[in-house]
């Protein structure tokens, strides 16, 4: 019989061996893509190359746009930088029909991050308002999804989330810095009319 500790030892032995293989084993939600927290515009840029997209937003947050893949899925890869503090989020965005499998395309997703971070518990959340399926739900605005996984170590967080009303899916990953600027009430308050 193994004992609890001795499975949690083989466990971590073992992960960055298989999972590792295909995707980054990770014990803190510290970077988005291979770039850390904190990466440069530039370095991002030098790496990826030309953006299809890229926009200077509010308070100068710079949000650079890439076509990218995640799980063998077509997505639209957002990095946004804050002023002075370099890459704090980092989003794959991908669109969905009411006729698609979303619930198929989630759990491919959440299956990913739970992959990615064994030793973070997500917390898990939904809702389906209607009789509908929960594809046709969500294009509707009855129906919801989220997992979000907060990092104890560093303060970030990985969610994976489908919206009301909105037929998209996203993987978000979200520095502290960022987690912080959001909820900065004196910022908020700023930015008031």
């Amino acid at each position: 019989m193994i004992r609890p500790a001795s499975w949690l030892i083989a466990l971590l032995i073992l992960l960055p061996v298989t999972a590792g293989a295909q995707q980054g084993v990770s014990l803190r939600i510290d970077e988005f893509e291979g770039f850390p927290w904190g990466t440069t515009e530039e370095v991002v840029l030098d790496r990826l190359g030309a953006p299809i997209q890229a926009d200077t937003l509010v308070e100068g947050v710079v949000v650079l746009a890439f076509l990218g893949t995640i799980e063998d899925t077509a997505s639209v890869a957002l990095f946004a930088f804050l002023p002075g503090q370099g890459l704090v989020k980092g989003q794959h965005s991908i669109a969905f029909a009411a006729s698609d499998d979303c619930v198929a395309l989630f759990r491919i997703m959440r299956n990913h991050l739970l992959l990615k971070y064994p030793m973070i518990v997500p917390v898990d959340r939904s809702r389906n308002d209607s009789s509908k399926s929960f594809c046709a739900a969500v294009v509707d605005g009855d129906a919801a999804w989220i997992s979000t996984w907060e990092d104890p170590q560093t303060g970030a967080q990985a969610i994976v989330s489908i919206e009301a009303g909105r037929p998209r899916l996203n993987v978000v990953f979200e520095s502290a810095m960022f987690i912080a600027w959001v909820e900065d009430p004196d910022r908020a308050s700023q930015l008031e009319p």
